[in-house]
């Protein structure tokens, strides 16, 4: 099952774990009902379903609970270290790789959970979750593809600013100067990125026909994905990425004081968030 949903609550998660993003505590008490909702989004569950789906997410909350908090805590300690300096665009990368890294971690343990989830599904919910997921498809080509290059633009400047802004304060002209520079500086990735969606929609469905072996060809599939993909899509991401990691350590450089603690503030904020989590874990194992 689960092609845009993984991409769905990725994305989410990425901007959770993102050292200066919102709390990896409120994301991690909400897992449990998070994912159902998201797949509750693509097809209908019965209330059995929802109570499967339930269960079958107990092995993946304490996997995610016993190895992932601790290594979110490692993240966050290298960020307050490296901002104790200036901050280098290759430093920005290096956190922004460790984030990419934990979300594929936990792509890779979901996918045995949607896979004996979608057991219980009927071929009549599975052609509505794929009907469902090439509706979004479609939606999201019109939403992007009719940007003008300045909407492009103007559109990733917001975002940037949004994102930094949450967990600094206010940007002065000169910081949202950078950003917006940095925005007019991206190649647009929207139609490729469109491609591989509709590549990976037109690989899953077939296999959703569940034949004799399709659980081990879709993670086969699953695996490939990145592996298949052009190398002029992995140029341009890597690009883009060089390009916001650049403008972020830019801003980061330039916080004044007032935004300096705001940003301190928010990282202890998050770590004292996971640390009580560590507490609720470490006590459970005792008794």
């Amino acid at each position: 099952m689960i092609a845009t949903f993984f991409r769905t609550f990725s994305t989410v998660l990425l901007v959770v774990l993102l050292v200066t993003g919102c709390s990896t505590a409120f994301t991690y008490r909400h897992l449990d009902w998070l994912i159902p909702w998201y797949v509750d989004g693509y097809v209908d569950l019965t209330r059995d379903q929802r109570h499967l789906l339930q269960d079958q997410l107990g092995p993946l909350l304490q996997w995610h609970e016993g190895e992932e908090l601790d290594r979110y805590l490692e993240i966050l300690g290298q960020v307050e270290a490296d901002l104790q300096e200036e901050v280098t665009p290759a430093q920005v990368r290096s956190w922004a790789d460790e984030v990419i890294s934990a979300v594929e971690r936990l792509e890779q343990n979901m996918l045995s959970v949607a896979l004996a989830f979608s057991e219980s599904l009927s071929d009549e919910q599975l052609t509505e979750f794929i009907e469902s997921v090439w509706e979004e498809h479609r939606e999201y080509e019109e939403e992007y593809l009719s940007r003008t290059d300045q909407e492009y633009i103007e559109e990733n400047a917001e975002n940037l600013e949004d994102f930094l802004e949450e967990y600094t304060g206010r940007l002065n002209d000169e910081q949202e100067a950078a950003l917006f520079r940095a925005a007019g500086s991206l190649r647009r990735f929207d139609s490729a990125w469109l491609e591989d969606h509709e590549q990976w929609l037109n690989t899953l469905g077939p296999l959703l026909k569940r034949e004799p072996g399709w659980e081990d060809a879709i993670r086969v599939a699953y695996a490939n994905r990145t592996l298949e993909r052009p190398p002029e899509y992995m140029e341009l991401l890597e690009y883009n990425m060089d390009v916001v990691a650049t403008a972020v350590a830019e801003v980061l450089n330039s916080l004044t004081e007032k935004q300096q603690n705001h940003l301190f503030e928010k990282i202890d904020d998050l770590r004292s968030q996971i640390r009580k989590l560590l507490s609720k874990r470490n006590f459970s194992a005792a008794n």
